[in-house]
């Protein structure tokens, strides 16, 4: 079996360490980081073959604008992109639907956490295979 690449881009320290120990644990080679400027450093010096990115890092927009950015790059506009959110529902609104324009980017969908471990292989085995509707 094929070792598959992914660069996760979260905030969350403990979220990327858990979510690196059960993706290297299903033959995936994987990398964090966890801010933008960082994350956008790692994708433009290797290209993954997917990328796992959290919509609110240090800004509320910081996710959803750098999924833009990347989208934007004529060398990532095929890059698989799972976009994860831990905000589905605040104060009665789904923030899902504010973010909702992300989804209509090429190979890119979303995710809410928490998530149980078979959801988001199945997510990102969907992605990979060209299949933007996790």
């Amino acid at each position: 079996m094929e070792t598959r690449d992914i660069l996760i881009i979260d905030d969350d320290k403990d979220l990327t360490t858990s979510l690196q120990a059960i993706l290297e644990a299903h033959n995936f080679k994987v990398d964090t980081a966890n801010d933008a400027e960082t994350g956008m450093g790692k994708l433009k010096s290797r290209k993954p073959d997917l990328l796992i990115l959290d919509v609110m890092m240090a800004s509320d927009l910081e996710g959803h604008k750098l999924a833009h950015t990347i989208k934007r790059d004529p060398e990532n506009k095929d890059l698989p992109i799972l976009v994860i959110t831990g905000m589905l529902d605040t104060m009665g609104v789904n923030i899902r639907d504010a973010f909702e324009d992300i989804k209509d980017l090429p190979f890119v969908s979303m995710m809410d956490k928490p998530f149980e471990t078979e959801e988001l292989l199945s997510a990102l085995e969907q992605l990979m295979a060209g299949s933007p509707e996790a």
